[in-house]
């Protein structure tokens, strides 16, 4: 008990190594992996764009009702705030960022539009923009005042535009007026007789099954405000019809049968329950590692030992009591991020429920036998003499070795064969192997769940802390029998 005791006492003294390694760099490997699981949100069917904020301000009187129309028609994808038409209050909105974009239709652009549909080559009128610098939402309210603009102007010439019946006969046949006598090629299902005007233009086209292009040039003749306000009302509708402008959803028709049977859907708690729990292999290898030598090397230490040996206790035993309560400790940390990542999935908004028990019972074994790991890894410094400032440089640079190496960092498929070569002859790559096989996610999400990998690769995890644990006893016998061989080159006085 006593020697557990000043084991605790030892780590505490440390204490500064628990602070940066355990909370400072667990904290920060934790909350890459809690980003990750955040950003794996799922997603719902249908995508929303964002609303912009439109102000349309009317200089034109609303003739043709272009104003009104305009402002229905944004309103269906975007919010609209109403602006007073002054210079100071529209150049304050623009300075201020108060809307996304600002609409104004000058002074006779109603009867400028007419006039460039009805002349031939008219130049059709525009209206004036003001985006907002600070984000993407006016642009792309104005491609919504340009689409408004285009469906205008079509629905006015499609609604008003005549074709004429003779014209008509001559190049189809029939009896229409000024049809000819030799009648040109029919198409299949054209009625051979027909009187027609401009009303009935689509039904015959439609009839004939022919096309726009086979038909005659039309004339657009006597347009007025009215036609034009008809035509807004037209592009209104269209805007609001949501069987023709569908949403943008996923297509859910039936996958390809050769591919359901390998692909599996992907589970959002497995995964980030998984990758939660393979990033804490860095910060537990550098704080276990660390501690360990440093406990043994305060152990270890000349007079420290030799008061050791003389107590009636066997030296023995109590480096079996130290071994023990570092290896409770490492588990006390093990079930300390365990219980983190569990509350961090909760915020994230994912159920830890989901989560099969036998899966999480082996993830966390193998978490516990990786810290084992890490404890035997300490010792084999601390046996070996390293002193703090070893210790450190070895864990940190092993440590990022580990962590590179072992697939947390980069995708396996990322990943050049080197890199791979070198990872499978480290803890690290089969610790994130066991958890991948618990779970059936990373590189056993083909397979699903694989109790014989998951045994196989923690079993190679365990192999490593049996053999870090042969190595440092035996050279911890080496240094005791043959003290003067690692005995240091410097002198030191002590004083009587």
């Amino acid at each position: 008990m006593n020697t557990c005791k000043a084991t605790l006492r030892v780590l505490i003294a440390h204490r500064i190594y628990i602070l940066v390694y355990l909370i400072g760099i667990g904290v920060m490997m934790l909350a890459l992996g809690g980003s990750e699981l955040s950003g794996n949100r799922p997603v719902g069917d249908t995508y929303t764009p964002g609303k912009a904020d439109v102000a349309v301000i009317d200089r034109d009187a609303n003739r043709g009702g272009v104003a009104d129309a305009m402002r229905a028609y944004l309103a269906v994808d975007n919010d609209l705030t109403d602006l007073d038409d002054d210079p100071e209050t529209l150049q304050q909105a623009v300075a201020s960022n108060w809307v996304d974009l600002i609409v104004i239709i000058p002074d006779g652009y109603a009867d400028g539009l007419v006039a460039s549909v009805s002349s031939e080559g008219g130049k059709t009128p525009e209206v004036e923009t003001v985006t907002s610098y600070t984000s993407g939402l006016g642009a792309m309210a104005s491609m919504d005042v340009s689409g408004f603009l285009s469906l205008t102007r079509t629905a006015l010439i499609g609604g008003n535009v005549t074709v004429d019946p003779a014209q008509l006969a001559a190049r189809f046949g029939g009896t229409g007026a000024g049809a000819s006598a030799q009648p040109n090629a029919i198409p299949d299902g054209m009625p051979r007789s027909f009187t027609l005007d401009g009303s009935d233009l689509d039904e015959f086209a439609e009839s004939g099954g022919i096309t726009p292009d086979q038909l005659p040039e039309g004339t657009l003749k006597n347009l007025a405000m009215d036609d034009l306000k008809a035509a807004t009302k037209r592009a209104v509708d269209t805007a609001r019809d949501k069987a023709e402008n569908h949403a943008i959803a996923v297509d859910h028709s039936a996958a390809d049968a050769s591919t359901s049977t390998t692909e599996r859907t992907p589970d959002r708690a497995a995964d980030g329950f998984g990758g939660l729990m393979e990033v804490v292999l860095y910060p537990l290898f550098l704080a276990m590692t660390v501690c360990t030598s440093l406990v043994l090397g305060v152990f270890n230490a000349g007079e420290t030992r030799r008061r050791l040996y003389a107590s009636p206790q066997r030296s023995s035993t109590m480096s079996l009591q130290r071994m023990a309560t570092l290896c409770g400790f490492a588990l006390v940390v093990v079930a300390g991020y365990f219980a983190i990542v569990l509350a961090m999935m909760a915020a994230a908004g994912v159920d830890p429920s989901s989560l099969a028990p036998t899966g999480v019972a082996m993830t966390v074994t193998s978490t516990c036998v990786y810290a084992l790991m890490t404890v035997a890894c300490g010792f084999l410094l601390g046996e070996c003499g390293f002193n703090d400032i070893m210790a450190n440089g070895f864990a940190n640079v092993f440590g990022l070795v580990i962590l590179f190496t072992s697939g947390v960092t980069f995708p396996l498929d990322l990943m050049p064969a080197p890199m791979i070569a070198i990872g499978r002859m480290l803890p690290g790559w089969w610790y994130c192997a066991s958890i991948d096989d618990a779970l059936g996610i990373g590189s056993a999400s083909a397979s699903g769940v694989d109790a014989i990998g998951w045994g196989l690769s923690i079993g190679i995890v365990a192999l490593f802390a049996v053999a870090f644990v042969c190595i440092g006893l035996a050279v911890g016998r080496v240094r005791r029998l043959r003290p003067a061989s690692f005995a240091s080159t410097t002198t030191q006085l002590t004083e009587a």
